[in-house]
């Protein structure tokens, strides 16, 4: 058997020419070792010796690739691709701004949300960070109810009540005091470096709720 390059071969006769030297060898062995038992050489992939026979029809048609042994030829008119998009596609003007020029017509996502890279998701569960504060983020709260009616401290009424950069409210005689004894916050122990700023939003709904309370009933009230 000589040697034909591959390339010289037409496409249609392609699989066929690789095919012949492989059945003509096994019809070969099949002759030697039929109703032997296997004796354990090796003789390469493709003279292996066949124990089912290939039915006569188009499924066990030596043109056909049930019966070819090895990798199949690919399809000529079908390729299958896999594509990883890493492409985010996101409107950057929407993202950073809240504006896009486009409007609906644009063909990127408008989306401001953000999401974290997995460095910092290993890191919060190296830290056993992650997920700790998702049930306070989605909670929908009163801003009453994130204001505290009493001074930490003191546990009574503010007086001349002002707030931290951690945003926790004191009254002003307790927070000097305790800013004698210690430079952290008195609730959360983070770095307050003596700055109190007044709380002008918890006095003006402590005023508004005086102002309510001090109020005298109506008549339709009764």
């Amino acid at each position: 058997m000589t040697w034909e390059p591959l390339l010289s071969i037409s496409w249609t006769q392609r699989g066929t020419k690789m095919l012949k030297p492989s059945l003509s060898a096994a019809r070969r062995f099949k002759r030697e070792l039929s109703g032997k038992e296997d004796d354990k050489i090796y003789r390469g992939m493709n003279n292996y010796h066949k124990y089912i026979k290939p039915k006569d029809s188009t499924m066990g048609n030596a043109s056909s690739g049930m019966v070819r042994k090895g990798p199949i030829r690919a399809p000529e008119h079908l390729r299958a691709t896999v594509r990883w998009d890493y492409q985010p596609d996101i409107c950057k003007d929407y993202k950073e701004t809240g504006f896009c020029g486009f409007g609906d017509s644009c063909k990127f996502l408008h989306d401001r949300s953000d999401y974290k890279h997995g460095w910092q998701i290993e890191r919060e569960l190296e830290e056993g960070r992650y997920g700790a504060n998702d049930e306070e983020n989605y909670e929908v709260s009163s801003d009453d109810e994130d204001i505290p009616f009493k001074c930490f401290i003191c546990r009574e009424s503010y007086k001349n009540p002002i707030i931290t950069k951690c945003r926790h409210y004191f009254c002003e005689t307790c927070a000097l005091q305790h800013y004698r004894k210690s430079k952290r916050c008195y609730v959360c122990n983070q770095q307050t470096n003596g700055v109190f700023n007044p709380a002008k939003e918890l006095m003006a709904k402590i005023q508004k709720h005086q102002a309510l309370t001090d109020q005298p009933p109506s008549e339709e009230d009764d």
